[in-house]
């Protein structure tokens, strides 16, 4: 995608040095840790119970800012992700569909993203990174980065063997292979760019407006994947979803009260 809008000119090219692309490395990896933690976590679990486990970005972000950074929050601050941190818990309690491996996936890919959050703040902020790097260009930059480092890992753990036989398996379900690259196309497109304009987002609205959206976009999800998908969720589940979403509301609130 990004590709053929750089090479047709309907977007300008980055340009950026060795010495750039090793200080988005970092990023870029845990980027990509973000994606891979949120994807296994949709497919062996509930899309609404990641998107829960996903809130709780704000908590790692407070844990891994005082303990790696020594920056503290006012009180007002650490007391907003008491009802996160209580919510998941109770959402978490009747889960339905609950595995461990969902929880943990889901659960890496709020760390990661709030790492990453983090890094790009005390490491790249106010540096001057290369020409061109748009936001939609960062993202690019930053995917491909992700894309190359784990894609070693992948070939490792799921080499050709095992994504034959997955496919073959897929097959003998019923699909076609025309099928099966439209929806594999279609998914990796809408993917990308449902993460593109979040992160466009990001850059050019205020931080309560993109909390505010951020929060009415989680709601949107569960409630989809409730109404849509069949999602079953015990009414102790939804109570901790809303918990765990409205504390990741009051959280960016506080912050930016209180910076």
């Amino acid at each position: 995608y990004v590709f053929l809008l750089w090479s047709t000119g309907l977007r300008k090219t980055p340009k950026i040095s060795l010495e750039s692309i090793k200080l988005l490395a970092p990023s870029g990896i845990l980027l990509a840790g973000t994606h891979v933690g949120g994807v296994i976590s949709f497919g062996l679990g509930a899309i609404s119970f990641t998107h829960v486990l996903k809130a709780t970005e704000p908590v790692w972000s407070a844990l891994i800012s005082a303990l790696f950074f020594r920056d503290f929050l006012p009180l007002p601050v650490y007391a907003s992700l008491v009802p996160i941190i209580a919510g998941v818990s109770l959402a978490s309690l009747k889960e339905l569909t609950f595995s461990w491996m969902s929880f943990i996936a889901g659960t890496g890919s709020a760390v990661t993203s709030a790492a990453k959050a983090i890094l790009s703040k005390k490491v790249l902020d106010g540096k001057s990174l290369g020409e061109n790097l748009t936001p939609a260009n960062m993202f690019a930059v930053l995917s491909i980065l992700g894309f190359c480092a784990i894609l070693p890992v992948s070939l490792a753990l799921e080499g050709p063997a095992k994504a034959s036989a997955a496919w073959s398996a897929a097959l003998a379900a019923g699909y076609t292979t025309p099928y099966l690259l439209k929806l594999l196309a279609c998914s990796g497109f809408l993917y990308y760019i449902y993460n593109e304009v979040a992160f466009l987002a990001l850059a050019e609205v205020a931080p309560v407006t993109h909390a505010v959206t951020n929060t009415v976009k989680r709601v949107v999800i569960i409630l989809a994947s409730i109404l849509v998908f069949k999602t079953t969720i015990t009414p102790l589940g939804a109570a901790g979803s809303a918990i765990t979403v409205a504390g990741a509301l009051l959280y960016a609130l506080a912050k930016n009260k209180y910076k």
